[in-house]
């Protein structure tokens, strides 16, 4: 008897229901998820953001630092002359094509401290849930050491000793710290689902606890995994836009982050005085981002905490 024939044998599979018409969990998820309207415009525009963002420098009609000679050394608001939607910046550059480079940039840094603060996180919280014991001990009392570091701290004392702080070196450091949140979730997921009836099943049928991670837990944990990566690209964007807020003239190095254009309205003095566009607008796209970044993380939550 095959290892698939026990587990379907004590009635807890996989997650998939019973019946001829059944459903998979990610067919499940979908209809739960399409079920909720606001997660659906959210993760809409939360695409078409990326998509921007992803696509920057070909949407930019101007250059990088392109100075548009009839504003130079001047802030210019929104016009549709020149196509200046979101105005020009001190300089004389357009700000929506410095928006497009930066968003380019920030979601670039998230995208790549999400993606391997999730694998690291996925193996480190698998042996510890799978394994139990000493090993979950040992090495989760490691990662409690490291949460108790405030990341934004450790970015702040980096601006010291790596300054100037790239974007690069930004994405090192906060995946250095961020692989703990989904270490702890895959953790706690794992040390429930080796209890369960269909894992038990698999150990009586002599399946290795490789196959048993691969073929049973890991399959009952995406929707947590993909949930949790969801509000490590969301954090990874606030501490990224934050190191760079307050890394000032760093996109003279690195070229523009949405963090140091906002940045850059305090060469008015303060962002007070500043021109209310030349903050405005990369924190509006910034709000927008991070708000649909929420409401699809929720939707998610919501749609594979209900498949379980």
């Amino acid at each position: 008897m095959s290892v698939e024939d026990v587990v379907t044998a004590t009635g807890t599979d996989t997650g998939a229901e019973s019946g001829p018409h059944s459903r998979g969990p990610w067919r499940r998820a979908a209809r739960r998820y399409v079920r909720r309207p606001l997660g659906v415009v959210a993760l809409a525009v939360l695409m078409l953001v990326v998509l921007a963002g992803t696509l920057g420098g070909r949407l930019a009609k101007y250059p990088v630092n392109h100075l548009d000679l009839t504003h130079v050394n001047q802030a210019s608001g929104p016009t549709f002359a020149g196509r200046h939607w979101f105005g020009t910046d001190y300089l004389g550059r357009d700000l929506l094509s410095q928006v497009l480079y930066g968003l380019h940039t920030s979601i670039l840094v998230a995208l790549m401290v999400a993606a391997v603060a999730t694998v690291f996180g996925v193996v480190v919280g698998a042996v510890t849930g799978y394994a139990g014991g000493w090993t979950d001990s040992v090495v989760m009392a490691g990662v409690d050491l490291i949460v108790m570091v405030p990341v934004l701290a450790a970015l702040l004392v980096s601006i010291v000793y790596f300054s100037p702080l790239t974007p690069t070196r930004i994405g090192i450091v906060l995946m250095l710290f961020m692989w703990t949140t989904v270490a702890r979730v895959v953790r706690s997921n794992f040390a429930v689902l080796r209890q369960r009836e269909f894992v038990e099943a698999a150990h009586a049928a002599g399946a290795s606890p490789t196959r048993i991670v691969f073929r049973h837990l890991l399959p009952n944990s995406i929707g947590t995994i993909i949930v949790a990566a969801t509000s490590v690209f969301g954090l990874a964007l606030v501490l990224e836009a934050t190191a760079d807020f307050f890394n000032v003239g760093t996109s003279q190095v690195s070229g523009p982050t949405l963090g140091n254009l906002i940045a850059d309205s305090t060469k008015y003095g303060n962002i007070g005085s500043a021109p209310w566009w030349t903050w405005t607008m990369p924190a509006l796209v910034l709000i927008v981002l991070l708000v649909c970044v929420n409401f699809v993380g929720d939707s998610l939550d919501d749609a594979f905490g209900a498949t379980g």
